[in-house]
C-alpha cells in the first residue's frame, strides 16, 4: 500500500451524493463556501456582480430543520435499559466515549449522521495501555472499551470476506484529523488509520506528501469491532441519503431565492432613460435638486424605466410552492402506512409503521450490536439490552389516525380491544390509561 488515503470506488460513489446534504447541514456559510457548485454564475454575469450576489445569498434551511425534527421524534424519550443489564455496563454507558458523553447523546449524533448520509458507523475501541499485552492483561489493568463515532465520510474504504453468507470485515481505513502544535501555532494534520482483525496501523503524510507509518499495535479482540447503522441501505456498507429529494428541493429554493433577491434589488431602483439625447451637445446628465435636463432634439425626453413586478410575483409564488413542498416532505417519514380499506377486522401494528419507525428499529438493533461488542471486550456474556421507545417515529396525536380508528369501530370493522390496542400503538393512548372497553 503506497497511499492509504485513496478511497474506494464505492466510497466515491456515495460521497458524491452526501455532498449536498452535508453542505445543507452546514447552513448558509457552508453553501456560500461551495461557491458556484450550488449557486451557479449566470452567463455573461460579471464576476464582481456574482460575488456580491453570492455574499448576499441566505439559506432557509428546511433540510436541517426536517433532520432535527425527525431525530427529535426518535429521541423524544431516553433509551431504555433492560432490567438484566449489569451495573458495570450501565456505568460504562454513562460515559461511553471516555469524554463524558452518555449513550443517549452519542446515539443521537450517530442517528443524525445516518439520516443525512444513509449510513454511519461506530467503532468499539480499546485503549492500548501496554503494546503486546493480551486481552486478559488489558482488562486486569483496568482498561475499558469506549465508543468512537465514525462518520460516513470518514470510512474511506473497507474490505470484507463474504464466504459462508456472513460478511466479515478484513480491513477498514478511516480518515482522521489530528491537531499538531508548533510553538503557539496549531495546525490540523490528516491521518489514516488502518484496522485489521489482528492489528492496526496509523499513517500520516510527511513534508513531501508521502505516507509514513507513525504508530501500530495489536488488535487483541481478533476482529474489527465496527457497527454500521443504516437508514436507507442498498447493500453491505452501501446506502443512499434518505432525504436526498428534500436536499434538492432546498437547493432549488436557495438558488431561486438568490435570483429573486437580486431581481428585487435591481427592480427597486428605476433606471433613468433618455430619447434624443446627444452627449456632445447636451453635455453630461446631472440629476438632483435645482437641476434642469434638456435635449437638443425638439422631441427629446427623459423618463424612468421601472419593472412591472410580474416576474417578481411569479418568483414569489414559486418560492411559496417550494416551501410548502418542503414542509410536507418530512411528513411522509412520520405518517404511518395504513390499509386501503377498513375491512381487515384487525389493524396489525406492523402495517401502521412509518419509515421513521423502521429506522428507529434499525437503531435499536445497532445499539444492541454495540452492547455485544462491549461485552466481548469486557468478557461479559450477558450484557442486557437497550431499547428505543416504541412510540419513536410515530406521528403522535394525529387527528386522522383517531378519526380512522373511530370510524372503523363505528362501522363494526374492529373490536373495542383492537381499537384500544391500535390507539396505544400510535401513541394516542398511554399504557397507563384504563380505558372502558364496554360497548
Amino acid at each position: 500500500m503506497t497511499d492509504p488515503s485513496i478511497p474506494s470506488r464505492l466510497y466515491d460513489t456515495m460521497a458524491a451524493r452526501w455532498a449536498l446534504p452535508q453542505a445543507l447541514m452546514g447552513g448558509t456559510l457552508a453553501m456560500r463556501a461551495a461557491g458556484t457548485r450550488y449557486l451557479p454564475r449566470h452567463p455573461a454575469e460579471h464576476a464582481a456582480v456574482y460575488a456580491e450576489r453570492a455574499n448576499r445569498a441566505t439559506l432557509r434551511n428546511y433540510f436541517r430543520r426536517t433532520v432535527s425534527k425527525l431525530v427529535g421524534r426518535v429521541f423524544a424519550e431516553p433509551l431504555g435499559f433492560s432490567e438484566d443489564m449489569p451495573d458495570e455496563m450501565r456505568t460504562l454507558l454513562r460515559n461511553a466515549d471516555l469524554m463524558g458523553r452518555g449513550i443517549n447523546v452519542i446515539a443521537r449524533d450517530w442517528f443524525e449522521d445516518a439520516l443525512v448520509s444513509g449510513l454511519s458507523h461506530m467503532l468499539v475501541d480499546f485503549p492500548a495501555e501496554n503494546d503486546g499485552a493480551s486481552l486478559a492483561e488489558e482488562r486486569a489493568s483496568g482498561a475499558r472499551p469506549y465508543l468512537v463515532h465514525v462518520r460516513a465520510d470518514q470510512l474511506i474504504a473497507a474490505q470484507w470476506d463474504g464466504q459462508g453468507g456472513e460478511r466479515m470485515l478484513t480491513q477498514i481505513r478511516l480518515r482522521e484529523t489530528g491537531l499538531v502544535w508548533q510553538g503557539f501555532e496549531e495546525r490540523e494534520e490528516e491521518r489514516i488509520r488502518v484496522i485489521e482483525p489482528d492489528h492496526w496501523r496509523l499513517y500520516r503524510a510527511d513534508e513531501k506528501g508521502k505516507w509514513q507509518e507513525m504508530a501500530a499495535g495489536e488488535n487483541s479482540l481478533g476482529r474489527i469491532p465496527l457497527v454500521t447503522l443504516y437508514t436507507a441501505r442498498k447493500g453491505f456498507l452501501q446506502a443512499e441519503p434518505p432525504l436526498e429529494d428534500l436536499a434538492f428541493l432546498n437547493l432549488e429554493h436557495y438558488q431561486i431565492r438568490s435570483d429573486q433577491r437580486n431581481a428585487l434589488n435591481v427592480a427597486s431602483f428605476p433606471i433613468l432613460a433618455a430619447s434624443g439625447y446627444n452627449p456632445e451637445i447636451d453635455g453630461p446628465i446631472e440629476v438632483g435638486p435645482n437641476k434642469v435636463l434638456t435635449t437638443s432634439e425638439s422631441e427629446g425626453r427623459y423618463y424612468y424605466v421601472e419593472s412591472s413586478g410580474a416576474a417578481l410575483a411569479a418568483g414569489a409564488k414559486e418560492l411559496e410552492a417550494l416551501e410548502q413542498a418542503m414542509q410536507l416532505f418530512g411528513l411522509q417519514f412520520e405518517t404511518p402506512t395504513q390499509r386501503e380499506t377498513a375491512t381487515g377486522r384487525a389493524l396489525d401494528a406492523a402495517d401502521a409503521l412509518s419509515p421513521l419507525s423502521g429506522m428507529a428499529m434499525g437503531l435499536e438493533d445497532s445499539l444492541n450490536a454495540l452492547l455485544r461488542l462491549l461485552g466481548d471486550w469486557l468478557d461479559i456474556p450477558a450484557t442486557g439490552s437497550l431499547s428505543v421507545s416504541t412510540k419513536a417515529g410515530a406521528a403522535r396525536g394525529a387527528a386522522q389516525d383517531l378519526d380512522f380508528l373511530l370510524q372503523a369501530r363505528k362501522l363494526g370493522d374492529i373490536e373495542p380491544e383492537e381499537l384500544i390496542r391500535e390507539a396505544k400503538a400510535r401513541g394516542l393512548l398511554t399504557d397507563s390509561l384504563q380505558a372502558n372497553a364496554a360497548e
